[in-house]
């Protein structure tokens, strides 16, 4: 039996949850206890429902008890505050220190973008991190790409057309336009083939935006970085973005020298109810 089936403890009481969670239907109970359908195991795409829900932690998948797993909290009031407000607060943030991002807090960001929602949980994007030493020289790449192949690319020649003197010029006067002085830059890719990648992208830099907030990290959406990535070989080369590879989406990101006050009104979300 594959290892990625469900099985219970002896604890199982066949409430029948893992069933009704199960999101492909892969489950059926036997005797009282959930079995996965013969024949159907390949189907299983390891989402773990089965041992989230599972009312008394009896469930087993890949070999792990839901009872050993880290319990979830309850809704609150306190906690809906807090979440709101770190949402609302969060800044597009370009004012960055040189000082290098820490092992230690970049590897608790990645813990958390793990979780982030990912269709069929394919799981098929990775990130590209840089370090100081590499985002210099990506941005010089960036720079030689804008004042020579974007000028004549079919999509970023006419979008950036405006912008492109104006840019080298301020990056030959020492200032940085494109990356902000950050000192890391990360990048999303994954199969060119990958129909929601640029969706699944985004939410996955999200998930490393929010977290970064909570130590003071600051980050940014990094559209020139982006274009670069897909179109300039060399910058493929120096990152490591493989043929078959596509570069969705980019985000600058460093910590913070000074912090935001206050929040900006937004309006409304435009919606209507069919």
């Amino acid at each position: 039996m594959p290892s990625h089936c469900t099985t219970s403890s002896d604890n199982c009481i066949g409430c029948g949850t893992c069933i009704l969670v199960c999101p492909k239907r892969l489950l059926i109970l036997d005797n009282g206890r959930p079995k996965m359908i013969e024949g159907r195991e390949h189907l299983c795409n390891d989402c773990g429902q089965c041992t989230a829900y599972c009312p008394v932690g009896a469930a087993i998948h890949n070999g792990i008890l839901a009872a050993d797993l880290e319990k979830t909290s309850m809704p609150s009031s306190s906690a809906s505050k807090t979440i709101i407000q770190a949402l609302k607060q969060r800044r597009s943030y370009r004012s960055f220190s040189s000082q290098p991002v820490k092992q230690s807090d970049l590897e608790k960001i990645l813990e958390v973008v793990g979780y982030a929602p990912s269709g069929g949980n394919n799981r098929f994007l990775r990130l590209i991190i840089t370090k100081p030493e590499t985002t210099k020289k990506f941005l010089e790449l960036i720079a030689q790409w804008f004042d020579g192949d974007c000028r004549t690319d079919p999509v970023y020649g006419k979008r950036y057309a405006s912008k492109i003197d104006s840019i080298l010029e301020r990056y030959r006067a020492g200032q940085d336009p494109i990356l902000r002085n950050a000192p890391s830059v990360v990048f999303s890719v994954g199969p060119k083939t990958a129909v929601w990648g640029s969706v699944e992208s985004g939410i996955n830099l999200t998930y490393f935006n929010l977290v970064a907030e909570t130590m003071n990290i600051g980050c940014c959406f990094a559209g020139y970085a982006t274009a670069a990535a897909k179109r300039s070989w060399e910058v493929r080369e120096l990152l490591g973005i493989k043929e078959d590879e596509e570069c969705f989406s980019a985000m600058c990101f460093g910590y913070k020298t000074i912090r935001a006050q206050r929040i900006p009104t937004r309006r409304l979300v435009e919606f209507k109810t069919v």
